[in-house]
């Protein structure tokens, strides 16, 4: 694996959060040295030197931190060559579709938590206007999302990863609210399988298991932990077992 550069970085999160566990895969995948500093978001005035506004996942680099996770998949593009998109117009294909998951998809999902993830509850009019936002962006995503066998062509690319996180949330939230299934309605169900299986997955979706049981219980909430949640963990130990 060729590398432009080899700092030593260090990734300040938490693994429920999908913004981390996109990050955490990309530095997996390019095969860079990193380590994990478990934290979550907070407005202490020691956060807010990190990332002003107090947010994860944050990138410590020898230059400095760098925050937001389109930042912190640039960087990690510009150090490591194999992670790069192959020409400007691949490039740009890739983040408009890394915007339409993420603006489209997961920012309406995301709304929905407080209701599925955090013992609150969803106004029907929050829960009319996410749906109105993702008939949209489905449909658009039927066109613009089309694994061959990857998002990104022949290899795995940052829009993998940040498609796979963002719709990993995405759809827990659309089958408990609206009974639906996201992966099934774009046609990505044996993508999102294969994306499962690699070991970078297996590590960032075992980490999140360890966490996400509790953070449900913490936070009283209606959705339950997922009998999946607890295979990614065995199957994140597994690994873990072979490798040692």
């Amino acid at each position: 694996m060729n590398s432009v550069a080899a700092p030593v970085l260090r990734l300040h999160g938490y693994a429920v959060s999908n913004y981390f566990n996109i990050a955490h895969a990309a530095l997996l995948e390019s095969g860079a040295a990193f380590e994990i500093v478990e934290c979550r978001a907070s407005q202490t005035p020691a956060f807010l030197q990190m990332n002003p506004m107090g947010k994860i996942p944050v990138l410590e680099t020898p230059d400095g931190w760098v925050a937001e996770t389109i930042a912190i998949l640039a960087y990690i593009e510009a150090c490591f060559e194999h992670t790069r998109p192959v020409n400007a117009f691949e490039r740009a294909r890739q983040l408009q579709l890394i915007n339409v998951v993420q603006l489209y998809v997961e920012l309406p999902m995301r709304s929905l938590y407080p209701g599925v993830f955090m013992g609150g509850e969803n106004s029907e009019s929050a829960i009319a206007a996410a749906r109105q936002t993702l008939d949209r962006s489905t449909a658009a995503l039927r066109q613009l999302a089309r694994p061959q066998p990857w998002l990104a062509g022949e290899q795995v690319g940052h829009v993998d990863l940040f498609t796979f996180y963002c719709l990993d949330l995405a759809e827990r939230v659309s089958r408990h609210v609206y009974q639906r299934s996201l992966l099934q309605e774009l046609g990505l169900s044996d993508w999102a399988q294969r994306m499962a299986q690699r070991p970078s997955s297996l590590q960032v979706l075992g980490a999140f298991a360890e966490v996400f049981g509790s953070y449900l219980a913490e936070k009283q909430a209606a959705y339950p932990f997922p009998a999946e949640d607890l295979n990614a963990l065995r199957a994140s130990a597994s690994a873990r077992s072979i490798r040692g």
